[in-house]
């Protein structure tokens, strides 16, 4: 098994690395192989076939891949690519005896991971898989300190009915062990650092199966031999934690605190709990585990809830028996309490609302990744579903044109399709040839609207009717969303660098590289790929990336201003006053002069903000900005004064939000729309 190969075929002392790992594997002639993620940099076909390259031929065919976030980060084939070189991304196999399940929790063109619709897969794979031990393997280690899959906590149910005794991961770089639930996870060292696997044989202790996991690392050189340190041991017929659970939890709120009630498995020798760290986001991290108290076969005590928000919120039960081994469970409570907001309805969708919503008059559209399209006309405190379609699956924002006639809804299926507004019927559909994975503009020229998109590393512009007027070349990919000011047309691009085109030839104008990283891959990551451009009042144009926010002049692409912080993903805001809300990934809120690019205040709004970004009440001129752990708070434009309002679900969201009325409208990656008065 290895995991964190990172190939990229700019990299020769890595790719040597490699090669020197895979002839060590394949002289040892294992039956098969586990590959778990992050096979290369950013998951291009360069990358892919460096890597390819390195595998020794009889070998190839034995390696068993997953999925890790740095294929699917930047992936605009929606996984197609992956699909291409390695075959599907989860699926399950049997070998002497044991059931082996790959899983993909990654999310397309996000960092953390999901399983959602996925759990039942999961559930009746192992029902097919009977009594027999199963091992799963996935790029993402799970529970405990391990914040990296925000529903780990349902997969673990899932599985508690079946034998699943072990999991191997990656991610982390390095080798940590943790035994839960009835199972042995063992995350492991990186390959792209150093020569190092793991190697896993089987010992039988009488009756019992063992899975043995050395840690293999070559020598300095092919002449000196390599060493193997024992790494830990994988029970197959009964795992570690399974006495101290299952455990049976209850959580309410009385006033400022959190009381807990548990009964726990025989063998548990200790039982405590914690709030669940919802403002963590794809990170490892824990908050204090408190002690509960022991009567007879239960257990008791209580967590502070002073510093909760209404709402809902999870809490976290660890059992532990006397070998030290634990039995995880989660449970949600809710928090009544005073606040400006107040959840209406809830509309389930299914898959996940990755996509902003849109908006035009009375009417919201949200789509899913399972592909469902749907149409509300909001009333005062209520909703009214007008249409539903079932499309390709959507990963970015719908568009209404100008007049809100039509509704352009971008598909993974390589198609754009323009709806009737008020109906749902199809007014047109158009095959792009790739997956469309950003978020369609419509610009008004001349009194007729043109549709800019991009898909893969094409940008096209389609008239009112849905023919493709131009196509350029967006060098390596662009996931956002373009903008314009009639003449021209900016978009972000994969190369690191913002591009301007002739709005009604296509042709390029000028390109600005956004950052000076060395290589192709930081040249992407540190770019303005994901970016939904602005055009400021002044009539610069603002490309921003993880590092920077940048307004440079339309017409040359020269630099104006540049603005410290990773403005990338939220959208801004226009104030009525002039000013611009700028929002970081970490959360924090700023108010920008667009000429100039001072910061006229700068707040901590939520923990971390990732691609939803704030929206204003046009009524009370409030601020509000929904973070990716759920939080919804309340700001003050015109001071910075940031309310915590509410924790509104335990989901993440990257969907940014509408407000029609007196309603506040969010998505969210649970696949629910919900509908909060504001």
């Amino acid at each position: 098994m290895l995991t964190d190969t990172h190939a990229n075929d700019e990299e020769a002392d890595r790719m040597a690395n490699l090669r020197r790992v895979f002839a060590a594997v394949a002289a040892e002639d294992p039956q098969f192989v586990l590959h778990c993620g992050d096979i290369t940099d950013f998951g291009d076909d360069s990358g892919f076939e460096a890597y390819r390259a390195s595998i020794p031929a009889a070998l190839w065919d034995r390696i068993r891949h997953t999925p890790g976030n740095h294929e699917i980060r930047w992936d605009v084939t929606a996984r197609e690519r992956f699909r291409r070189w390695f075959g599907p991304t989860s699926y399950s196999f049997d070998v002497g005896g044991v059931h082996f399940l790959a899983l993909d929790p990654t999310q397309l063109l996000q960092e953390p991971g999901l399983f959602g619709d996925d759990l039942e897969t999961i559930r009746r794979d192992l029902e097919g898989a009977g009594a027999m031990p199963s091992i799963m393997f996935l790029h993402y280690p799970l529970s405990g300190r391990n914040h990296y899959v925000n529903d780990a906590d349902a997969l673990l149910r899932t599985i508690e009915p079946y034998p699943v005794r072990g999991i191997f991961a990656g991610h982390i770089h390095r080798n940590e062990v943790d035994r839960f639930n009835g199972l042995t996870q063992v995350a492991a060292i990186n390959t792209r650092s150093g020569p190092f696997y793991l190697r896993v044989t089987e010992r039988a202790d009488g009756l019992a199966r063992v899975l043995v996991v050395d840690q293999v690392t070559l020598g300095a050189s092919d002449a000196d031999a390599p060493t193997a340190d024992l790494l830990a041991e994988i029970p197959l017929n009964a795992g570690p934690g399974e006495t101290a659970g299952p455990v049976r939890a209850g959580a309410r709120i009385e006033h400022d605190r959190v009381a807990l009630s548990a009964i726990a498995g025989p063998g548990a020798v200790d039982v405590s709990a914690q709030l669940y760290a919802q403002e963590l986001f794809g990170a490892v991290g824990d908050r204090e585990w408190v002690p509960l108290n022991r009567t007879g076969g239960s257990w008791s005590g209580a967590l502070d809830a002073t510093a909760l928000p209404p709402g809902v919120h999870r809490i976290r039960f660890r059992a532990a028996d006397a070998s030290g081994a634990f039995w995880h469970e989660t449970v949600t409570v809710e928090r009544r309490g005073r606040s400006i907001s107040m959840p209406k309805w809830e509309l389930a969708l299914g898959g996940q609302i990755q996509g902003a919503l849109a908006a035009f008059g009375t009417t919201v559209v949200a789509a899913s990744t399972a592909g469902n399209v749907t149409a509300l006309r909001i009333t005062g405190a209520a909703r009214h579903v007008m249409w539903e379609r079932n499309l390709g699956a959507v990963h970015r924002a719908t568009a209404f044109t100008t007049d809100g006639s039509m509704v352009i809804v971008p598909s993974a299926d390589h198609t754009l399709t323009a709806l009737d507004a008020a109906r749902g019927t199809t007014r047109w559909r158009t095959d792009l040839s790739r997956p469309v994975m950003s978020t369609p503009a419509v610009f008004n020229v001349g009194g007729a609207d043109r549709v800019v998109v991009a898909a893969g590393d094409r940008l096209f512009c389609l008239d009112a009717r849905g023919a493709v007027l131009w196509e350029s070349e967006v060098p390596r990919l662009s996931a956002g969303r373009a903008e314009s000011d009639g003449s021209r047309v900016y978009v972000g691009a994969g190369d690191g660098r913002g591009y301007a085109y002739d709005l009604n030839t296509g042709a390029p104008l000028w390109s600005v590289l956004t950052n000076t990283r060395p290589d192709t891959y930081r040249q992407l990551i540190y770019g303005p790929w994901d970016d939904w451009i602005e055009v400021l009042p002044t009539g610069a144009v603002l490309f921003s990336t993880v590092t920077n926010a940048i307004a440079v002049d339309p017409v040359t692409g020269a630099e104006r201003w540049r603005l410290d912080g990773s403005y990338i993903y939220a959208p801004g805001v226009a104030l009525p006053d002039g000013g611009l809300l700028l929002t970081t990934e970490w959360g924090v809120v700023d108010l920008i002069d667009p000429a100039t690019g001072v910061r006229l205040w700068s707040a901590q709004a939520v923990p971390r903000a990732v691609n939803a970004g704030p929206v204003r009440d046009v009524r009370s001129g409030r601020v509000w900005l929904v973070g990716v752990g759920g939080q919804l708070t309340a700001i003050d434009p015109a001071t910075g004064e940031v309310t915590v309002d509410r924790q509104l679900f335990t989901a993440n969201t990257f969907s940014t939000p509408v407000i029609v009325g007196r309603q506040l409208i969010v998505g969210a990656q649970d696949g629910v729309i919900r509908g909060i008065t504001v």
